[in-house]
C-alpha cells in the first residue's frame, strides 16, 4: 500500500530504523503489535491463528474477547481493548 512508498527504498533511513525495532530485521508492512510486542506481519499472524495461540497472546496482553468481562475501552475484531 501507500505506506510502503512512504518508507522509501530498502536502504532508506526510515526502513533501517524500522528494521532495528523488529527482531527479525524485516521492513515489510504491515507490522502487527499486540501488547507492545511485534508479532510480525500477516504471515506470522496467520501462523499464530492456525496454531491456536492468538487467544493466549491476547489474554497475556490484557485483551478480552467481546462478550467476556470487559474493561473500559473499545472493541475490534471480537476483542476489547
Amino acid at each position: 500500500g501507500k505506506e510502503w512508498f512512504l518508507l522509501g527504498g530498502e536502504a532508506s533511513e526510515t526502513r533501517v530504523a524500522l528494521a532495528k525495532e523488529i527482531e527479525s530485521g524485516a521492513t515489510s508492512l504491515p507490522k502487527i503489535f499486540i501488547g507492545g510486542e511485534c508479532i510480525g506481519g500477516c504471515a506470522e499472524l496467520a501462523t499464530i491463528v492456525e496454531n491456536g495461540e492468538l487467544d493466549s497472546i491476547m489474554k497475556k496482553a490484557g485483551v478480552t474477547k467481546k462478550g467476556e468481562e470487559q474493561k473500559k475501552g473499545f472493541s475490534f475484531g471480537g476483542f476489547s481493548f
